[in-house]
């Protein structure tokens, strides 16, 4: 019973950080009014997926739906999104909460095909509910995990504020991002 109490608390913060994040993206671009929503990742998220063309300069291939059970499975305080250009699925990410809530990381992030109608907003989409979801849990800081050492991915990373390493294991790849 517990546990299905706080599985169902932290859904109940996952929903409230997208709608929260949807409506600020929706202010900031009002073009986009009524064209983008956020969900979890759901079973049409998996198999709009499985519909993008592999992409010619990186080679990500991950399995989303095994990500999707794993994640699900081992960690309650996760945050899993699937964004959406009506229906098109243009993102995927799926990150967790560290194991002392210090830390929101996104683990997993991909944007959809290269006329997606959403590419440059996946990240900051994927980092705003990443920021909502730690500031609602108490965490300092959100991360990205295993940035792709691409020299303009990395100085993009850095103006969206991630430009910081792992503050608490400096063994570790990610680039780290503190929140108010």
């Amino acid at each position: 019973m517990r546990k299905q109490l706080i599985t169902e608390k932290y859904r109940s913060l996952r929903l409230a950080v997208m709608k929260q994040t949807q409506s600020e993206f929706e202010q900031l671009q009002p073009d986009l009014v009524d064209c983008i929503s956020l969900t979890e990742i759901n079973e049409l998220a998996l198999i709009a997926q499985k519909q993008w063309h592999p992409s010619l300069v990186r080679q990500i291939g991950w399995d989303w739906r095994k990500i999707l059970q794993q994640y699900r499975r081992d960690h309650m305080a996760r945050l899993e999104l699937a964004i959406w250009h009506h229906q098109d699925l243009s993102g995927l990410m799926i990150g967790k909460a560290s194991e002392g809530r210090l830390v929101v990381k996104i683990n997993y992030i991909q944007g959809g095909d290269a006329v997606n109608p959403l590419k440059g907003y996946i990240l900051p989409i994927a980092s705003r509910c990443a920021e909502l979801f730690a500031a609602a849990i108490n965490a300092g800081w959100i991360g990205i995990q295993d940035p792709i050492e691409n020299e303009d991915l990395l100085h993009y990373y850095h103006q969206l504020g991630f430009n910081q390493r792992d503050p608490f294991d400096p063994r570790n790849n990610a680039l780290f991002k503190r929140i108010s």
